[in-house]
């Protein structure tokens, strides 16, 4: 039997790619708001979640946990907004941002500090090199810097450290830092012109990120905890 795992965003870009690279080795858990647009790969199953209501992600965990004990959980459910100057950000724009991107990896991460510490399991959050640059765009300028975008992943790395802290040595906390990806986030159009950015010469792909996620909940990464694991491109190197 397949171990467990729960991926919340799990329906589509990054948070797809990580359900495809996962399920060979685990038996998924989608948790998201939308439904997978395509076929889920075998014994995976999809959860409509909110990781704002923590009923619903209490519902999800105790759902998961009839099946077996839970080994990995990766949070990858976030939103972004346009970039504009601070200046311009309207508070609820902000209010909403810090709420689903840094609330929300609370609430999922706090509902699994139980199951994920009698399996001695992973929890891996992802953040973004936003997170720790103050800018969400490699050419960020009088444009806007996406500064509650940013905000947000920064706190999602700081409450992974407080994570893996105080959960060692039973469950292992890393995150992913994803730079310049091809998808939604970036229009298509504009790939040529930050590919020109990227040391390496192009954008990363999801399935790279998943790549990285699935190393870190494996036994490969066992004497890896509070680690931010950048996949930029060479775009920060620090």
């Amino acid at each position: 039997m397949k171990p467990i795992a729960i991926v919340t965003g799990g329906a589509r870009n990054i948070g797809w790619a990580i359900v495809q690279r996962l399920s060979a080795d685990y038996r998924v858990f989608i948790a998201d708001l939308a439904e997978p647009s395509q076929a889920l790969p075998e014994g995976c199953e999809y959860i409509r979640t909110d990781v704002c209501d923590t009923q619903q992600v209490g519902s999800l965990l105790a759902h998961a946990g009839k099946a077996g004990p839970l080994q990995a959980l990766v949070h990858s459910a976030a939103i972004t907004a346009p970039a504009r100057p601070v200046a311009d950000i309207p508070l609820d724009e902000w209010t909403r941002l810090l709420h689903v991107n840094l609330t929300g990896s609370f609430i999922v991460a706090q509902a699994a500090i139980a199951p994920l510490s009698e399996a001695k399991g992973s929890l891996t959050l992802l953040t973004s090199r936003a997170g720790k640059t103050g800018f969400a765009a490699l050419n960020a300028g009088n444009s806007g810097t996406k500064a509650h975008y940013c905000a947000s992943k920064a706190g999602v790395i700081s409450l992974m450290k407080s994570l893996a802290t105080e959960l060692s040595p039973n469950v292992r906390v890393n995150a992913v830092a994803p730079g310049p990806i091809e998808g939604e986030m970036i229009p298509r159009e504009r790939w040529p012109e930050i590919a020109a950015r990227v040391p390496l010469g192009r954008l990363g792909t999801a399935a790279e990120i998943a790549d990285a996620v699935h190393f870190l909940a494996s036994p490969a990464a066992s004497f890896i905890t509070g680690h931010v694991l950048d996949v930029n491109g060479g775009t920060l190197m620090d």
